[in-house]
């Protein structure tokens, strides 16, 4: 292996592999500090200019490091530049025998059995929304990832994502008629293999509070983390060492229950009527706060006198709703799920009215058709400091 000074060096691999190199020696100099962090497995960080040359600086340590690395960056179209770009050409300069893997949430990847499911059901209410279906529904036979970064027919803003991808409430896991063919399983995989796995802050964090979207694996096995744009670390901790519940989880819900319903438990006539009362309750939360989109300060939220009513309302029709659904939840795997799900939505609804932690703040934000409940840590440095 070459050394850092001869790798950056005006002859060197990265001279001779990218047009317009020039050498900067705070580049080398930050690469050098980076090597020595990973060898000596401590905690260093770097602010530099632009034009510093970050990300090389700290690819070439890494691809030479001989462990197991995971870079994560500030946002998802970094990380698809790093990945499809950057990491390529720096690791085809070095010659550098290292898989690498690229790994992002769940939300993501396509999931044929709920796009097919949606599709049956006919959920689609406008004809640009069955239109974008098929397309994903094609995309879908077609991909190797299943990222739908790569289904440039389909707007990334398209509401039809949301049904034709899986969330941690409603995966089956291996229970899932097509588990084999999942694309969030083979993403999971590939990233298990390779030496350097690519991720975003927002799926290390929300991992690293709900061991689920496949770091929960990858950390242990890992030598070396690498942060890109870690300024916005704080922001992003804060975000999931919180506790959100929204009533968008709940529509979903009802929706999904309907539609179980109608496959594996259509003698239960109680289950539709069930499904509706709990979507109403939702929307009446949602309207409790006014029709204006915005954040809401515990004590605004109070203020407003339809809202602790219909909180708890929505709370007891949620628990009546998880109870029935517990009567028919042996029925099917998707029965059951939504049955889990309505009692972890009722916990999470009791949780945050029942607050008295004073390290916590409680807000609402309010969107055009939800409402979201979150409760945030005024500090997330303590927390921070276990997770290293």
């Amino acid at each position: 292996m070459s050394s850092l000074p001869e790798i950056f060096s005006p002859d060197g691999p990265l001279a001779r592999a990218i047009g317009g190199y020039r050498v900067r020696d705070q580049q080398l100099e930050m690469a050098e500090r980076i090597a020595a962090a990973i060898n000596s497995q401590a905690v260093f960080i770097a602010e530099a200019g632009t034009g510093t040359g970050k990300t090389f600086a700290y690819l070439v340590p890494a691809l030479q490091s001989g462990g197991k690395v995971i870079v994560s960056t500030g946002t998802k179209t970094l990380q698809d530049q790093l990945f499809n770009k950057d990491l390529p050409m720096v690791r085809d300069a070095l010659k550098a025998p290292v898989k690498i893997a690229l790994l992002k949430g769940r939300a993501n990847y396509v999931c044929p059995y709920h796009l097919q499911h949606a599709i049956a059901d006919g959920r689609f209410l406008t004809r640009e929304d069955a239109a974008d279906a098929r397309r994903i529904s094609v995309f879908a036979k077609t991909t190797q990832s299943g990222d739908k970064a790569e289904c440039i027919e389909v707007s990334e803003n398209s509401p039809v994502w949301g049904h034709a991808t899986s969330t941690r409430d409603n995966c089956l896991g291996q229970d899932c008629p097509d588990y084999k063919e999942c694309f969030v399983m083979l993403a999971r995989r590939e990233a298990m293999a390779a030496d350097l796995v690519v991720v975003n802050h927002h799926l290390f964090f929300a991992d690293v509070m709900l061991r689920d979207e496949g770091m929960a694996e990858l950390l242990p096995a890992c030598n070396t983390v690498i942060f890109d744009e870690a300024h916005q670390l704080p922001e992003v901790a804060t975000l999931f060492f919180g506790d959100t519940v929204s009533t968008a989880q709940v529509l979903d819900l009802a929706r999904d229950a309907r539609a179980e319903a109608l496959t594996s438990a259509r003698d239960c006539l109680a289950l539709p009527e069930a499904s509706k009362k709990v979507e109403k309750a939702a929307k009446d939360l949602r309207l409790a706060v006014g029709i204006d989109s915005g954040r809401f300060s515990y004590g605004q939220l109070l203020e407003k006198p339809d809202f602790a009513p219909a909180l708890k309302a929505l709370e007891e029709d949620v628990a009546a709703f998880a109870a029935l659904l517990q009567t028919q939840a042996e029925r099917a795997e998707g029965l059951e799920k939504c049955w889990q799900r309505a009692v972890e939505l009722e916990q999470r609804l009791g949780q945050w009215q029942n607050l008295t932690d004073l390290s916590y703040v409680r807000w609402a934000e309010a969107f055009t058709h939800s409402l979201q409940l979150t409760s945030t840590p005024l500090n997330v440095a303590e927390i921070f400091r276990k997770q290293m």
